[in-house]
């Protein structure tokens, strides 16, 4: 027996925070499991918040231990009668908790009277509002490509992450005595403006301080895919093939290219200086 909620979570918003503890409570008031169905990519054609990996990192932090991906160009079609009886035939759905404009199946075409209809108990929750607006992550995604990651903070609730797996860089910065750890970016991740961030990078259970750089490092590359490249400060063990997460908390400087790799190296041990008073700041 399940209580469900469905959707992108693209995110997971302070609007979605507050699906997630309504979902806890029923189930938990029904002996039963609270799940979340989410998607591979977003419903809508968007670049997204966040991607599968930091979406299922979130929900685990906010305590749903069941997180089902399913494939949004398989289930697109399927008619929202034929999604009702997958969820309670299948997934044994005795509940749904879901927001105000909440809709699924074939052309968006079923919503809570169709659960109504097909035997699932529906708790319709309305809006979560910051200065009278509704959050959301349309809005969101508005503060993060404009670079105002405080204000898309207060609305996600959390600071804008990204999460991978550290791969291999030139090892430059190494020889310039400031080592980064780089990850590659997905195409479909939604990146604030190219530039350098005082940020967290959390490895292993520890959290370091960092300067990170969004963007594709003009003065050793060209043509260069966007990547983040974070200068963490102070010793760290070797992170390489380590997954690792990095929150990006405050913009610091747009990205440049220099005339020289010294020259380059150089602000980056700046930016490192100014991103720890920044993160100081912030505490």
């Amino acid at each position: 027996m399940t209580v469900i909620a469905i959707g992108d979570f693209d995110g997971v918003h302070r609007g979605h925070q507050e699906i997630l503890h309504q979902l806890k409570t029923w189930a938990a008031s029904l002996q039963a499991e609270a799940m979340v169905l989410s998607f591979d990519t977003n419903t809508k054609g968007r670049r997204v918040i966040t991607e599968t990996s930091m979406k299922e990192w979130y929900l685990r932090q906010y305590g749903i231990g069941q997180c089902k991906i399913l494939s949004f160009g398989e289930w697109k079609e399927v008619p929202a009668e034929e999604f009702v009886h997958f969820l309670k035939n299948e997934l044994g759905a005795v509940g749904l908790v879901c927001g105000p404009d909440f809709r699924f199946g074939k052309e968006r075409g079923g919503n809570e009277f169709t659960l109504i209809s097909g035997g699932i108990a529906v708790k319709k929750l309305n809006n979560v509002m910051a200065e009278d607006v509704r959050i959301s992550s349309s809005s969101i995604r508005k503060y993060l490509e404009a670079g105002d990651l405080e204000r898309a903070e207060e609305r996600l609730g959390h600071p804008f992450c990204l999460m991978g797996t550290v791969c291999h860089g030139k090892g430059l910065a190494r020889q310039y005595g400031t080592p980064t750890v780089n990850l590659s970016v997905s195409e479909r991740q939604l990146l604030p403006p190219f530039g350098v961030y005082a940020a967290w990078v959390e490895a292993e259970g520890v959290r370091y301080p960092a300067a990170a750089n969004i963007g594709v490092r003009p003065t050793v590359e060209n043509g260069g895919l966007p990547n983040l490249e974070a200068h963490i400060l102070g010793e760290v063990p070797d992170l390489y093939d380590k997954e690792i997460r990095v929150e990006l908390k405050s913009y610091l400087r747009r990205e440049m290219k220099f005339e020289t790799k010294e020259q380059l190296f150089l602000q980056i041990q700046k930016d490192g200086e100014q991103s720890k008073a920044r993160l100081e700041m912030l505490k």
